[in-house]
C-alpha cells in the first residue's frame, strides 16, 4: 500500500488522538480513584472523630438522664388515664364523653396560649427571664422601641405577658419535628414580632378565641389598625431578641455546612451567604410542648358557620371560603397556632384561599369528615421490637445515639470547637462549620426519635384520630406528628384500628400482599411476583433472629417500615395482617395528569396510567434516561466527554432533573444538580451546557407538555400583569392564588455583652404582584389542584365501601383486603373526569 504525506500525517494525528484519549481516560480513572480514596480517608477520620466526641460527651456529663421534661406532662396525662381506667384484659373502654374531656385537657396543654399555665409549667425558664433586679420585657421594650409602637401594641399586655409569649414561641420553633436543633435568627425574630402583633390585634378587636366562642380566622398577613414607620417593621421582634440574648436564654452562632469560600454573586457583588442561627442555652426538653397531637376522640366535623343561617332571596350571600370552616380539634387556639389548626393551612388568607362551590362543598366536607373519622392504633409489635433492640439499632445506625437526645447544645458546641482545634487530622478533612451543622442535625434527629418513641408509648392502647386540613391547592394533610406524612420511624408505628371487615378464605392472599409490601420497602421491583418471590427466598433469614432482621433492615430503602411489615406477617400475629397499612403510590402523578390532559398515550403507559401489556411496573425516569442517552450520543461528538457524562448519569440524577421541570425548575437549578453530581469531572460551563442539552431533549421529546406548561404560564403572567389574582377551579372549589413581591430588609441585632452587631436579613411582603413567582408556580399549583381532586374522588369511592383509607397526596394507604381495588378506582376517576380540555 502506498502512503502519501497526507496519509502519514492523518495516521500520526489519529495515533496521537488515541494516545491522548487513553491518557485522558487513565487520568479520569486515576482522578476518580484518588477522589474516592480521599473521600474514604476523610470519612474514616470523621467517623473516628465522632466516636471520640461521643465518649467526651459522656465523660463531661453534657447530658442528664434524670432531667424533668415539661413536654412530658401530656405523656404523663395519657399514661395516668390508661392506668386509672385499664380493664382486666389490659384494654381501656372509656365513654365518648370521657374521651372528649381527656382530649380537652390535652389541647389545653398543647394548643392553648395561657400565661398562668406557662408560668406554672416552666419555672426554670421563667427564672431566666424574670428576676428581682431585672427589667421585665415590657419595661425593656418601653425603653428601646418607638413610643407609637409601644402605645399601640405593648401597652395592651400584662406585666409579664411578653415573657410568656417568648416561651410559647420557643416551644413552637424549637420542637423535635424540625430538621435541626437550631433555628435561623431571621425566623425567630419574625415569629416573635408576628406573634406579639397578632395577639395585640386580637385584644384590640375583642376577638379572643375561647373553647365556647369561635370567630373567623385571623389573617396573619394583616396587622389591623397597628401602623409602623419605615424601618420599624420588625422593631418588636428585634428588641425581644436582644432581650433574650441579654438574659442568656439564647446565643447566636454562625454555622455553615460549606466552606466560607462559597460566595453568592448578586448583580456583580460578592457576599457570604447568611448563616446566623439562634441556639438555646438551656436543655430543650424543658420547653413546653406546642404541637398538634393526635386526638383521642373523633374530630369535630368540618362545617361552614353560615350553613344554618336563613337568607332572603334578594339578599346577596357572602361567598363561602375554606378559611371560615370550623371543625377538627375541640378548642380554637390563639396566636400563631390558631391558624395552624384551621381547615386551610395558609397564613396569608387574603392572597391564598379557596372559594367553595355553593352546591358541591358539602360533598367535599363529607369526604374530609369520613377521612378524619378513620381510627388508628399503635403497632405494639414494632414498639416492643424497638425498645428491646434499641442498642443494636443505634449500633448499626438506624437510630441515633440516645445520649444526643438530652444534650445541652451550647456546651456541646463549645466542646466540639475544642476537640476540632486539638485534632489536626480533622482540620484537613472538613470544616468546623460543617461539624457544628452536623451536630445540630444529629441532636435534633435523636430528640425526634426519643420523643416519637415516648409519644407512641403514651398512645398505646388508645384509638386515635388525625384531623384533616388542606392547603390552598386542596391537597389534604393531617395535624400532629404521628401520621403517614411523617418519617419512616413514625409510619412504622401506626396501624389502622380494626374495622371488623374479615374476608373468609383470604388469609393467604393477605399474607402474600404484606410479604410483597415488605419486599417493596426493601428495594424496587418491576413485578409483584418478583417481590413476593424475593421475600419467600429470604424469609428464613429474615426471621432467623432479631439481629438478622435488623441486618436486612439497615440495607432497606425504608428500614422501619420493612421491619413493621416483616413482624406483622409472622404466622403468630395473623390479626395484624388485616390492619397493617399498605402504601400504593401513583407513579409520577404530575405526568399522569399531563398525559390525561393531552391524551398522550405514550406518557400514560410510561406512568402506568394505562397498564403495560407485559404487566411490569413502568418507570418513566428509566425511559427518560434511555432516551436522553440516545439524544446525547447524537448531539455530542466528543467521545471522552460522553464517557464522563455516562459515568454519573443515572436514574437518580434524571429524576432530580426532570421530575421538578413541571413545577418550574430552571436551567440554573438543573446546572446546580449536575455540578453536585459530577463534582470536578465537569466544569461549571460544561454542567450548564449539559443542563441546556437536557432541556433541549425535553422540548424535543415532549413538545405537547412543554406547550401546555407555556400556555398556563402565559395566562398566569397575563393575570398578574393585569393586577389580578390567578383563579383556577375543580368541581368542588376555586383556588385563589396571588403572589406578592418581597423586599429584603436588614435588621441589626446588637449583643451588648460582646458588643457585636449582627446583620439579619428578612423578607418583607409588598403590595406589588410578583409576576415571576406567579409564572413559575401556577403550573405546579394547577397540577396539584387536579391531583387533590383525584385523591378526594378515590377516597369517596373507598369510603363508600367502608374501607380503611389514608392519603398522602398521590399515595393511597389502605389495608390488604382493599389493595387490589385501589388501582381500578384510581383509573375510573380519570375516566369519569370526562374530556380533558
Amino acid at each position: 500500500m502506498k502512503y502519501t504525506n497526507n496519509n502519514i500525517i492523518n495516521t500520526i494525528k489519529l495515533n496521537k488522538y488515541n494516545m491522548l484519549l487513553n491518557c485522558s481516560c487513565n487520568m479520569l480513572l486515576n482522578s476518580s480513584w484518588n477522589m474516592f480514596l480521599n473521600r474514604s480517608y476523610n470519612s474514616t477520620i470523621i467517623n473516628e472523630f465522632w466516636d471520640q466526641f461521643y465518649r467526651d460527651i459522656e465523660e463531661n456529663s453534657l447530658y442528664k438522664l434524670d432531667r424533668e421534661r415539661y413536654n412530658e406532662k401530656v405523656i404523663q396525662l395519657l399514661n395516668e388515664y390508661k392506668k386509672d381506667n385499664k380493664l382486666s384484659n389490659n384494654t381501656i373502654d372509656p365513654s365518648d364523653n370521657e374521651l372528649q374531656k381527656l382530649q380537652m385537657r390535652v389541647e389545653d396543654l398543647t394548643n392553648k396560649f395561657d400565661e398562668c399555665s406557662i408560668f406554672n409549667e416552666t419555672p426554670n425558664l421563667i427564672k431566666l427571664l424574670i428576676g428581682k433586679n431585672l427589667k421585665s420585657a415590657k419595661l425593656y421594650l418601653k425603653i428601646y422601641i418607638p413610643q407609637d409602637i409601644y402605645n399601640s401594641t405593648i401597652v395592651l399586655f400584662g406585666e409579664y405577658t411578653l415573657e410568656a409569649i417568648i416561651i410559647y414561641v420557643l416551644g413552637l420553633l424549637f420542637h423535635s419535628i424540625h430538621e435541626s436543633s437550631v433555628v435561623r435568627v431571621s425566623t425567630l425574630l419574625e415569629m416573635l414580632d408576628r406573634t406579639v402583633r397578632t395577639q395585640a390585634n386580637i385584644i384590640n378587636k375583642n376577638k379572643m378565641v375561647s373553647s365556647t366562642e369561635t370567630s373567623s380566622r385571623v389573617d396573619s398577613s394583616k396587622e389591623g389598625d397597628i401602623k409602623h414607620k419605615k424601618g420599624t417593621k420588625f422593631e418588636i421582634g428585634r428588641r425581644l431578641l436582644e432581650f433574650m440574648i441579654e438574659r442568656q436564654v439564647i446565643h447566636i452562632e454562625s454555622i455553615s455546612a460549606v466552606d466560607k469560600k462559597a460566595v453568592v454573586k448578586d448583580k456583580g457583588k460578592g457576599y457570604l451567604e447568611s448563616n446566623l442561627f439562634a441556639v438555646c442555652n438551656f436543655d430543650l426538653s424543658i420547653l413546653p410542648l406546642k404541637l398538634n397531637l393526635p386526638m383521642v376522640c373523633k374530630p369535630l366535623d368540618w362545617e361552614h358557620p353560615t350553613d344554618n343561617e336563613f337568607y332572603w332571596d334578594f339578599e346577596i350571600r357572602k361567598p363561602f371560603v375554606l378559611s371560615d370552616m370550623r371543625g377538627g380539634y375541640l378548642s380554637c387556639p390563639t396566636l400563631d397556632i390558631y391558624n395552624r389548626v384551621g381547615l386551610l393551612s395558609s397564613h396569608n388568607l387574603s392572597n391564598f384561599n379557596i372559594e367553595l362551590d355553593d352546591y358541591k362543598y358539602k360533598e367535599m366536607c363529607s369526604i374530609l369528615n369520613e377521612l378524619q373519622k378513620q381510627g388508628f392504633q399503635i403497632n405494639k409489635k414494632v414498639l416492643e421490637f424497638i425498645k428491646k433492640n434499641r442498642p443494636t439499632l443505634e449500633k448499626v445506625g438506624l437510630l441515633m445515639p440516645g445520649i444526643l437526645a438530652r444534650l445541652n447544645l451550647k456546651e456541646a458546641f463549645d466542646l466540639l470547637r475544642t476537640s476540632y482545634y486539638q485534632n489536626k487530622a480533622i482540620n484537613g478533612a472538613c470544616s468546623l462549620g460543617s461539624l457544628l451543622n452536623e451536630l445540630a442535625i444529629m441532636a435534633q434527629k435523636a430528640r425526634y426519635e426519643d420523643f416519637i418513641i415516648r409519644l407512641v408509648s403514651a398512645y398505646e392502647d388508645y384509638v386515635f384520630y388525625l384531623p384533616a386540613f388542606m392547603d390552598f391547592r386542596g391537597r389534604i394533610y393531617r395535624s400532629g406528628i404521628l401520621h403517614f406524612h411523617e418519617r419512616d420511624l413514625a409510619k412504622s408505628l401506626i396501624v389502622f384500628a380494626n374495622n371488623h371487615q374479615e374476608e373468609e378464605g383470604s388469609n393467604q392472599s393477605a399474607k402474600d400482599i404484606v410479604a410483597s409490601a415488605a419486599a417493596f420497602k426493601y428495594k424496587k421491583f418491576y413485578l409483584y411476583d418478583e417481590a413476593l418471590q424475593w421475600y419467600k427466598e429470604n424469609q428464613s433469614l429474615i426471621y432467623a433472629s432479631d439481629e438478622s432482621l435488623i441486618s436486612f433492615a439497615k440495607d432497606a430503602s425504608d428500614p422501619f417500615q420493612f421491619i413493621a411489615k416483616a413482624l406483622c406477617n409472622d404466622d403468630g400475629v395473623q390479626e395484624y395482617r388485616r390492619i397493617i397499612p399498605i402504601t400504593q403510590d401513583a407513579a409520577a402523578s404530575a405526568y399522569q395528569i399531563m398525559s390525561y390532559l393531552l391524551l398522550n398515550e405514550e406518557m400514560a403507559k410510561r406512568t402506568n396510567l394505562i397498564p403495560h401489556p407485559d404487566g411490569k411496573i413502568q418507570d418513566v425516569y428509566a425511559y427518560l434516561l434511555q432516551d436522553l442517552k440516545a439524544f446525547m450520543h447524537h448531539r455530542i461528538n466528543d467521545k471522552l466527554k460522553m464517557e464522563i457524562i455516562e459515568s454519573k448519569l443515572d436514574r437518580k440524577l434524571i429524576k432530580r432533573l426532570f421530575m421538578p421541570l413541571i413545577y418550574g425548575k430552571t436551567l440554573i437549578s438543573m446546572e446546580k444538580d449536575i455540578s453536585l453530581t459530577y463534582g470536578q469531572l465537569l466544569s461549571r460551563k460544561d454542567s450548564y451546557n449539559l443542563a441546556k442539552l437536557s432541556n433541549e431533549f425535553w422540548i424535543h421529546k415532549y413538545p405537547d407538555i412543554v406547550n401546555l406548561m407555556k400556555m398556563i404560564t402565559i395566562i398566569s403572567w397575563f393575570c398578574s400583569a393585569k393586577d389580578r389574582a390567578v383563579v383556577y377551579n375543580i368541581p368542588y372549589f376555586s383556588t385563589k392564588q396571588d403572589y406578592m413581591s418581597f423586599v429584603k430588609e436588614e435588621i441589626i441585632v446588637y449583643e451588648r455583652s460582646t458588643k457585636k452587631r449582627r446583620r439579619v436579613t428578612l423578607s418583607v411582603p409588598t403590595m406589588k404582584r410578583d409576576r415571576r413567582k406567579t409564572q413559575s408556580s401556577t403550573c405546579a399549583n394547577f397540577i396539584h389542584q387536579k391531583d387533590a381532586y383525584i385523591a378526594m374522588k378515590v377516597v369517596e369511592s373507598l369510603v363508600s365501601q367502608r374501607a380503611a383509607i389514608y392519603t398522602v397526596h398521590d399515595n393511597f394507604i389502605t389495608t390488604p383486603p382493599f389493595v387490589k381495588v385501589v388501582p381500578d378506582i384510581y383509573t375510573k376517576v380519570f375516566i369519569n373526569m370526562g374530556p380533558p380540555l
